[in-house]
């Protein structure tokens, strides 16, 4: 019996340690006691400090924040209109707006709350800032309309949905902090998330990015990076793939010839040295997580890569090949032209004799036969 009360206490122990810990945030811009509740949902609340240990986390978010002017803060302190103040109360009669609880183990106010029954109160956290951080003076009450910095608590009994990430992924969730999540990606990218007071979640560095999206592969020719944008891969410096010069475009690269003194080009290029892949993957995020990256491929795929490169490299062959070949033809067509020209001139003059032989012959034709019919009338 006591073995397995043991191991009931351990387990208990256990469950206790992986609880998340409360988490707060503070809140420079002024805003009234209402306007601070709505902005801290539904995610968080105005928070409650019900022992010594909470209020030194507070304290020591205040001095995190690097503020050394705010000194008065919304808390979720209230007392309604009707209610009297209670002098003999922790909270004199004030009440903690999550939970509605009228306690507190810290040494709770600065000076005495106004004592009326008729006015809605609120309460505010006073601190002061020493050389060695925040120190808390206690509470104070004011009107609920009044506008100062507030600080909210994390509700933990709420949690983010789970993130949706399209294509193949991992997620790796931490132990002890349920607001953040680490996106592993086919390729080798990883992401940092975080959970918002508005339970969503946000990719750390770029909170407009579309998290859905992180894990689409990029055109060919780029690559993403740290905020989650797809950037162009600088060929030239990565993979090395020209034997002379090497030109960095936009999604691509192009290989520039060494002339020679005779103006002779020495050779577009050569095959890549490195694997552009390999370094693609190696680099991506590198720096922002601090973990190390895949850097092999399977052998299909360097084959594939360096296939592609090899064809990127002949493009500008061949399309020299082609302007010359159209060069070619247009002077083939101009030679047509001026033969079938001369062609033409020398059949119309060729024409042009035969028809004055033809009216030669039939003038010789016709002087033979007049004097032929002479002579008969003669005899």
């Amino acid at each position: 019996m006591e073995l397995w009360t043991g191991l009931y206490l351990v387990s208990l122990l256990n469950m206790a340690r992986c609880l998340p810990e409360s988490s707060y945030t503070v809140h420079l811009n002024k805003l009234s006691f209402e306007h601070a509740q709505s902005y801290c949902k539904p995610g968080s609340f105005l928070t409650n400090i019900p022992n010594e240990k909470e209020m030194a986390k507070i304290l020591k978010t205040i001095w995190d924040v690097n503020s050394k002017t705010a000194t008065s803060f919304w808390i979720g302190l209230k007392k309604d209109k009707g209610i009297c103040v209670e002098q003999h109360l922790p909270l004199k009669g004030f009440y903690w707006t999550v939970g509605s609880s009228t306690q507190s183990d810290v040494k709770t106010w600065k000076t005495e709350p106004s004592n009326t029954c008729a006015n809605l109160r609120c309460g505010l956290l006073s601190v002061e800032h020493i050389d060695s951080g925040t120190k808390s003076n206690g509470f104070v009450d004011a009107a609920c309309k009044q506008e100062h910095p507030f600080i909210c608590k994390r509700n933990i009994k709420l949690a983010c949905p789970r993130p949706e990430i399209l294509n193949t992924h991992d997620m790796i969730e931490p132990i002890n902090d349920p607001y953040t999540r680490q996106i592993v990606c086919r390729s080798g990218a990883r992401f940092n998330l975080t959970c918002s007071k508005d339970l969503v979640w946000n990719l750390v560095g770029n909170e407009n990015m579309n998290i859905s999206q992180l894990c689409l592969e990029c055109r060919k020719g780029y690559r993403k990076d740290a905020s989650g944008n797809c950037v162009d891969v600088n060929e030239c410096e990565e993979s090395n793939p020209c034997e002379h010069k090497c030109l960095n475009t936009v999604g691509s690269y192009k290989c520039l010839c060494s002339y020679s003194d005779n103006g002779i080009c020495n050779g577009p290029s050569k095959p890549p040295t490195t694997n552009l892949k390999n370094n693609e993957y190696s680099n991506i995020n590198r720096g922002k997580s601090g973990l190390t990256q895949p850097t092999s491929l399977p052998d299909d795929e360097v084959r594939m890569n360096e296939t592609v490169i090899r064809i990127e490299e002949s493009a500008g062959d061949i399309s020299n090949i082609v302007v010359h070949v159209i060069i070619a033809l247009l002077i083939f067509i101009v030679l047509l032209v001026i033969v079938a020209a001369i062609v033409k001139g020398c059949l119309s003059r060729r024409s042009i004799k035969l028809t004055r032989r033809k009216a030669e012959d039939v003038a010789l034709n016709g002087s033979s036969s007049m004097e032929k019919v002479n002579e008969k009338e003669e005899t």
